[in-house]
């Protein structure tokens, strides 16, 4: 089979690899879907550090093809998805229940480095299918299920924040993981959801999926931080979730919470930026960093199956697999409207 494999920076070479071998163990599951994650864009362009002979995609939905001996959780025919990761199930972090922090989890991890081929392909092979592999219900579709990933991202956020019913929260950046807090807050009872992204087709979106206020950063340039004051009766907001992953975005959270508030870092950032932190401890500003998720993928399936989400709403567009350079990478770093393309091998 043909796969997409990263050989340099910014360079997508397509090579011709078997079919993966099924041992004791494994399981094969032919790709239906699979999205474009921000962390893939970021392996592509050089943000983040992603190894040469990488094959990325971890965000898939698929059907099993082929099951090794000792595999009992699933069966050829299972409709399923993918988490991209196995936790060990044994490290300190592990017991307590936290399997984001998982000390090996990353090491099992599809899709990040050569070790374990990713989901823009045929087929993906599947190492630890009991930690991995998830039955998708009838009712949910395979481009659904490959959103189960980023908005499980989402709903751990919101999760990992003191939210509670009638707050006033911030979300700076409307791309696939702020929508995805939107939706989660608005489903939660948020008093007042205030979304800050310059894309008018994001922003649109982000109306759609009931936001209250949405404002433009560019256009309202120094007069955002009283427009957000205004809007939240003089206090700040109880929450501010930065998703934009842009420096500026989270440099200004400071100027939209409130005091005795939280900062929720869901977004990727370089490992230094200026913050101000003399702030931070004057108001008793709590900020807090949201990785990956833990079980949160379950209600984002009972969500699905009960109709409470819908991803027409996030899928800006599908494409094949001989396009994911053109058409996907490129097209998302040239573009700010886009949310979340999917990709069908």
């Amino acid at each position: 089979m043909r796969v997409p494999v990263l050989v340099d920076l910014k360079k997508i070479e397509f090579q011709e690899k078997p079919k993966p071998e099924v041992r004791s163990g494994d399981a094969l599951v032919k790709v239906e879907y699979c999205g474009i994650c921000g962390s893939d864009v970021h392996g592509y362009s050089g943000k983040i550090t992603m190894q040469p002979g990488t094959v990325m995609g971890h965000e898939c939905s698929g059907v099993i093809a082929e099951v090794g001996q000792d595999v009992q959780n699933v069966r050829p025919g299972d409709r399923v998805w993918v988490k991209p990761f196995a936790q060990c199930g044994e490290c300190y972090w592990c017991q307590k229940g936290h399997f984001t922090r998982c000390m090996k989890g990353f090491e099992r991890a599809v899709g990040l480095t050569p070790r374990y081929d990713g989901a823009f392909a045929e087929y993906i092979l599947v190492r630890y299918p009991k930690e991995m592999l998830f039955n998708l219900p009838s009712g949910v579709s395979f481009e659904e299920g490959a959103l189960i990933e980023p908005l499980a991202v989402s709903l751990h956020g919101v999760n990992r924040s003191r939210f509670k019913l009638g707050d006033r929260v911030v979300v700076v950046g409307a791309g696939m993981i702020g929508l995805g807090v939107v939706q989660f807050l608005k489903l939660g009872g948020a008093g007042k959801v205030i979304v800050l992204e310059i894309s008018s087709s994001r922003s649109r979106i982000a109306r759609e999926l009931g936001a209250d206020v949405v404002l433009d950063p560019i256009s309202e340039g120094e007069k955002l931080k009283d427009r957000i004051l205004d809007l939240t009766d003089g206090t700040g907001a109880d929450i501010v979730f930065e998703c934009s992953g842009v420096a500026s975005g989270l440099k200004n959270t400071i100027n939209y919470v409130g005091s005795g508030g939280q900062i929720i870092l869901v977004g990727l950032h370089p490992k230094e930026l200026p913050f101000d932190f003399w702030t931070l401890l004057h108001r008793e500003v709590e900020i807090k960093g949201s990785l990956g998720y833990h079980d949160e993928f379950n209600c984002v399936i009972d969500f699905f199956e009960k109709k409470k989400i819908n991803a027409k709403s996030y899928i800006s567009n599908v494409i094949s697999l001989a396009d994911l350079e053109e058409k996907g990478f490129k097209r998302l770093l040239s573009s700010q409207d886009m949310i979340k393309i999917i990709v069908r091998p």
